[in-house]
């Protein structure tokens, strides 16, 4: 995965993701709307044979980055969970 922040704002982030598709941006986007400060985010892949997808997140009172960090550490939990049933 390649990451490149194209614009970043105290509430709003556009980033430039490579080598990820649906699967984990959609997981992502998911839980990002669980992040208290959360108002809005998207992302888009704009052609299925261009590995680059864009992701945008608008926030309030909580650092759009610190907001992404807070969302990939959910995903993880929810996999571990789902590692210990799979026991």
């Amino acid at each position: 995965m390649e990451i490149k922040i194209t614009e970043l704002d105290d509430n709003f982030a556009r980033i430039k993701i490579r080598g990820e598709d649906h699967t984990f941006l959609n997981l992502l986007q998911h839980f990002l709307l669980e992040v208290e400060g959360v108002v809005m985010t998207k992302y888009d892949i704009p052609h299925p044979l261009i590995e680059e997808a864009e992701l945008v997140i608008r926030t309030d009172n909580i650092n759009p980055i610190e907001a992404i960090k807070k969302a990939n550490e959910m995903i993880i939990k929810e996999c571990d969970t789902l590692l210990k049933v799979l026991e």
